[in-house]
């Protein structure tokens, strides 16, 4: 029956670790029956038979499934088919597959995944044109965007490289030489867009690609396009010491609530329940906090709550991946994951959540050295640092003025008709907003930003969005955590949403009140009532409109930043507090790019 196999050329590749002999596939191919219920006889089976260089086993036969839309019935029963063929070809595996999975322990033992650099390496050159990829923001806030797909005729032309390095390639589809092929680096998976094949065209299918896999000294490191982007690194290369750790809370909760592939149970009495999504929302938010990671004197790398200094996991870097070893957090105790094709209670291979997340690699680890990133089970780089952060200073704008501040909104009375010249406030209004013909400020409340800016003049109309905060001098991110926030949090709401507009002319139009005391201070601090109004009308309906998100702050230096950047270009390591720092903003800033905005930070000189 095998002569009937008809599939398309989509498989999984693996490096193979150790020698896969004839009884290992026979022990397979039995485990692999005894995980399905009621298994038919095979249709076909075949054990490492050779094709040419390669060999090939192949195995097809019928199980029962419970739907996974009636986990809870036992009278309905799908009756599927499922096959498995895999390719050995130069210490490589390739594996086709319906319906049926690898179990863990032959995997485990046999197979090592391929890093994404040389699936990149491999396939992509110079001629490559690409139509489709998927990117995931290198970032731990929860409040930027994580990931964007993109897509076009020919994305080299159609995509503005300025903020690319800042995110690292999960996937992606191009056409070289009239073949189109998909692949997401992270699985190993490689398509070609073709029609279905038979077994042995498979065959040569996968040693065709697996010939491209091989190391080949001289070649390209990857397509340019591809090259823009945060490009994979082997552990192997990385020069650099880890901390900061996260789950990837938005990966589970797409898989939990959006996909349902898994779900999250606990013991039952003699069974097993499945968790509401109040409790999974909890599990969920306990898992959002950044934690630290700190080799102790035992050269562990330990995982600790940040503000109480816990210690709560550890981690592991190991030759080809970082695993998580430990992570001990009170709601996660007893918390299983279980794959939603199964009916509750009956998937075998149930993992603790813990296990689960190190398995699927649903973490993120950050680096003392701020170009690292460790993302979905892959390493990458971010070259941005190599000039000197020349590119990150350009959204820094010095203020001589900020030097001289002491209070962010400064005091107030009845008798204020402006804010105090020594506040953030003040310096708002005295110079970095001059170039404003209105300015109204937005603070406490419902509020977009602290103050909002206008440009009216028809050539280049710009509205600004200012959030102002004073503090002590610092390289550290904590000054900005609430900033960056609240910016990010209000982008949608630079393009002057129409309903929003009555509420916020007859707020706009209000004295300012802060502490119970109602100063004298207008709303509106430049222009008029009637000025405003016209201001939002030409801003919203110009279509060259700018838009433009500033965090002024008193506690950061642009030259102390660009001292760092030097010191870096130098071979320094910077302090974690400066790589998370560096890292919120570039977050901050990505954000405001996928809006149409320009964010910046205008600080001290």
């Amino acid at each position: 029956m095998i002569d009937e196999l008809q599939a398309s050329k989509s498989c999984y590749f693996y490096r193979q670790k150790a020698p896969i002999t004839k009884v290992a596939i026979t022990e397979l191919f039995r485990d692999i029956r005894k995980a399905q219920t009621s298994p038919s006889n095979n249709f076909f089976s075949f054990i490492r038979q050779p094709h040419g260089a390669s060999i090939w086993s192949a195995l097809c036969f019928q199980f029962d499934k419970v739907p996974a839309f009636l986990p809870g019935t036992k009278g309905v029963i799908d009756r599927v088919t499922g096959y498995l063929l895999i390719v050995e070809h130069r210490d490589y595996v390739a594996i086709f597959k319906s319906q049926i999975d690898i179990p863990p322990d032959f995997s485990k033992r046999y197979l090592q995944r391929i890093g994404a650099q040389d699936v990149d390496r491999g396939l992509t050159s110079k001629d490559s044109v690409f139509a489709r990829v998927r990117l995931r923001h290198m970032t731990l806030s929860r409040f930027a965007l994580r990931s964007k797909t993109l897509e076009g005729e020919n994305l080299q032309n159609n995509v503005g490289m300025a903020s690319s390095a800042r995110f690292a390639p999960l996937g992606y589809s191009f056409t070289e030489e009239d073949e189109h092929f998909s692949t997401t680096p992270r699985t190993g998976r490689i398509s070609l867009r073709a029609d279905r094949a038979g077994y042995l065209e498979l065959v040569d299918y996968a040693c065709r690609i697996i010939e491209r896999l091989q190391p080949r000294p001289g070649r390209p490191s990857s397509s340019p396009f591809l090259a823009a982007f945060a490009r994979p690194l082997e552990l192997s290369d990385l020069a650099a010491n880890p901390t900061q750790f996260a789950v990837d809370t938005a990966i589970l909760g797409q898989a939990i609530f959006d996909d349902k592939i898994i779900r999250l149970v606990k013991r039952d009495g003699m069974g097993y329940r499945e968790l509401p999504k109040a409790e999974v929302d909890l599990i969920l938010t306990e898992l959002t906090d950044i934690l630290r990671v700190a080799k102790n004197a035992h050269g562990k790398l330990l995982v600790s709550q940040p503000v109480t200094g816990f210690e709560v996991g550890e981690i592991a870097i190991n030759k080809t991946r970082i695993a998580l070893k430990r992570l001990s957090l009170p709601l996660l105790a007893d918390v299983y994951v279980e794959d939603t094709h199964f009916a509750l209670g009956a998937d075998d291979n149930r993992a603790p959540l813990k296990q689960f997340i190190d398995k699927q690699d649903t973490f993120i680890v950050l680096f003392d050295q701020p170009k690292f990133a460790y993302l979905d089970g892959s390493l990458y780089q971010d070259d941005t640092l190599v000039n000197g952060g020349t590119q990150f200073l350009g959204y820094l704008f010095g203020n001589a003025e900020l030097a001289t501040v002491t209070d962010e909104k400064g005091s107030f009375t009845a008798a204020h008709r402006t804010f105090d010249p020594n506040s953030t406030f003040g310096a708002v209004l005295s110079t970095i907003a001059r170039e404003d013909d209105v300015i109204v400020c937005d603070d406490l409340g419902d509020e977009w930003a602290d103050f909002v800016g206008f440009r009216t003049d028809p050539a280049s109309p710009r509205v600004t969005f200012y959030h102002a905060k004073h503090g002590e001098l610092t390289l550290g991110a904590g000054a900005f955590h609430i900033s960056v926030s609240q910016a990010i949090k209000n982008l949608g709401n630079l393009t002057l949403p129409a309903p929003a507009m009555s509420k916020k002319f007859t707020r706009w139009g209000r004295l300012y009140s802060n502490n119970n005391v109602r100063t004298g201070i207008q709303r509106t601090c430049r222009g008029t009532s009637a000025d405003l109004k016209t201001a939002v009308e030409i801003c919203r309906n110009a279509p060259h409109t700018s838009k433009r998100v500033a965090i002024v702050t008193s506690s950061l230096s642009k030259a102390a930043v660009e001292q760092t950047f030097r010191d870096i270009e130098a071979g320094n390591t910077p302090s974690p507090y400066f790589v998370q720092l560096y890292w919120l903003l570039s977050s901050f800033f990505a954000a405001c790019t996928e809006v149409g905005a320009f964010g910046c930070v205008i600080c001290q000189e």
